[in-house]
């Protein structure tokens, strides 16, 4: 019994001393490395032209002429602006006042889109400045004055505001990156008396980069409000855009 127990005594004896070389060793040797991964992104290179509404990933066909009301040019830009916006003939009122509806046109250009041409008073802005950073449009319009009569500072549109009606998704937007969450149109009611100013496109941050696009239907914009004091003849204003790297307010939810 003693030499039985003196046996395993020794074997577990022999068994730790070889074991402890091995756990020395093993702590020296190292047992970890790195690798540096870098990746450069610059800006993409300006576009400056007009693109296919439906398809801003596409370059624009049709015959419209040039880039509309706006010269393309830098990193955010308008790409297109409608030329023309006519509403047409109507009778004045003797009382209260009137809107001009379903009269409205848009002269004379035409884009064509998947081959379809369209009328739609068209809008679009390229961001390629590679932040993200979102964007702002901004309207506002010159007194509707008659200039064929000679006291231009009496004889305008009293009281008249063009409204564009496109929000709750009456205005078409597409982007070439097919990103358009964050990026939105408003109804708006712009004076022509008070030049003041309204928000009508925005893009919040984190959102708008590439080229987007703003369709309306003409019947969607209106000359409202028209008073009865309004003597005849043919009024003329103009409507100025501003685009601003300053981005859209996100909608509080």
């Amino acid at each position: 019994m003693k030499k039985t127990v003196s046996s395993i005594l020794l074997a577990s004896a022999l068994l730790l001393g070889s074991i402890a070389p091995v756990v020395a060793n093993a702590a020296t040797t190292p047992t970890s490395g790195t690798t540096t991964a870098t990746a450069k992104f610059t800006a993409p290179d300006p576009v400056t032209k007009p693109v296919d509404p439906n398809n801003p990933s596409n370059p624009a066909t049709g015959t419209q002429t040039g880039n509309g009301a706006t010269t393309g040019d830098g990193n955010l830009t308008f790409l297109y602006v409608t030329n023309n916006l006519d509403f047409g003939s109507s009778k004045s009122v003797t009382s209260g006042s009137q809107d001009v509806k379903g009269q409205t046109t848009i002269a004379p250009e035409t884009f064509t889109t998947d081959g379809t041409p369209t009328s739609d008073f068209v809008t679009e802005i390229s961001d390629t400045r590679g932040s993200n950073a979102g964007w702002t449009v901004q309207l506002t319009s010159t007194k509707m004055v008659d200039t064929s009569n000679s006291d231009v500072n009496t004889n305008y549109l009293k009281g008249a505001t063009i409204d564009f009606n496109g929000g709750d998704g009456a205005t078409k937007i597409n982007n070439s990156a097919k990103a358009t969450d964050g990026i939105a149109a408003n109804s708006v009611k712009v004076s022509t008396i008070s030049g003041s100013t309204q928000t009508i496109y925005g893009a919040v941050a984190n959102s708008g980069a590439g080229q987007t696009t703003f369709q309306l239907d003409p019947s969607n914009i209106q000359l409202s409000s028209v008073g009865a004091t309004t003597n005849t003849g043919t009024y003329t204003g103009t409507l100025n855009w501003t685009l601003s790297e300053t981005p859209a307010v996100a909608p509080q939810v």
